[in-house]
C-alpha cells in the first residue's frame, strides 16, 4: 500500500514512452500499457486498467465523428472528454495509419496522494483513482490537456516489472458490448468496479 514516505523513482531515470510506442495496434498498446507509470505534476500512479477504441460501433470516431477526429488522424496525443457533463476522461490516440484511442480507466496512486486526497475531497485510498473520471479529478487532467502530446505536462514511463494482465469486455458502453478490449491488472484493489 503506497504512502507519502515511499517514493517510487525508479521510473524517473526512463525517458517517457513517446508518441512512436502509441504509433502501434490499439489492442497491443492498452496492454502494454498496464504497469506504466501515468505522472502528472507531483502526482503518480501506475495504470491497472485500460480500455481500447478503434473504428467500432463505441468509439467515438464512429459515435461523434467531429469531436473523435483525433482518433483518426493523431498517435500519441492525449484526447480529453466529457461524460455526464462533468467527469473528464482522459485518453491517448494510437495507430498511425489507422482509428484508435486508450482509454485510461484506473491507476494505483504511488506519489502525491495528499494532492490527489484534497483536489477528489476524498480521505479513502481505494476510492482515489479506481475510475476514469475519478483519476482525471485526482491528477488534476481536464479539458486544458486536449490536443497534447504526451510527454508534455502529462507523461507515462515504462513499467518497471511485469504485471499479469486480465482481459474482458469494455464497461460502461451500451454497443460493441461484445469486444475484449478491456485490460486490467486481475485482483487489483484500485481498478474500476
Amino acid at each position: 500500500m503506497p504512502n507519502e514516505a515511499q517514493t517510487h523513482t525508479d521510473y524517473r531515470n526512463d525517458p517517457s514512452m513517446g508518441a512512436s510506442f502509441f504509433a502501434g495496434n490499439t489492442c497491443d498498446v492498452a496492454r502494454s500499457l498496464i504497469g506504466a507509470i501515468l505522472r502528472v505534476g507531483s502526482c503518480a500512479g501506475a495504470i491497472v486498467e485500460v480500455e481500447a477504441y478503434r473504428a467500432d460501433a463505441a468509439s467515438h470516431a464512429v459515435t461523434r465523428p467531429r469531436q473523435g477526429a483525433m482518433l483518426k488522424d493523431t498517435y500519441g496525443r492525449i484526447y480529453v472528454y466529457l461524460i455526464y457533463g462533468m467527469h473528464h476522461c482522459l485518453n491517448i490516440t494510437t495507430e498511425r495509419e489507422g482509428v484508435g484511442a486508450v482509454l485510461i480507466r484506473a491507476v494505483e496512486p504511488l506519489e502525491g496522494l495528499t494532492q490527489m486526497r484534497l483536489r477528489r475531497g476524498c480521505d479513502k485510498l481505494l476510492n482515489l483513482t479506481n475510475g476514469p473520471g475519478k483519476l482525471c479529478q485526482a491528477f488534476g487532467i481536464d479539458r486544458s490537456y486536449h490536443g497534447e502530446m504526451v510527454g508534455q505536462r502529462l507523461s507515462i514511463h515504462p513499467p518497471q516489472r511485469p504485471f499479469p494482465v486480465s482481459q474482458g469486455p469494455r464497461i460502461g458502453i451500451r454497443k460493441a458490448t461484445e469486444l475484449p478490449w478491456r485490460y486490467f491488472v486481475p485482483g487489483n484493489r484500485f481498478v474500476s468496479r
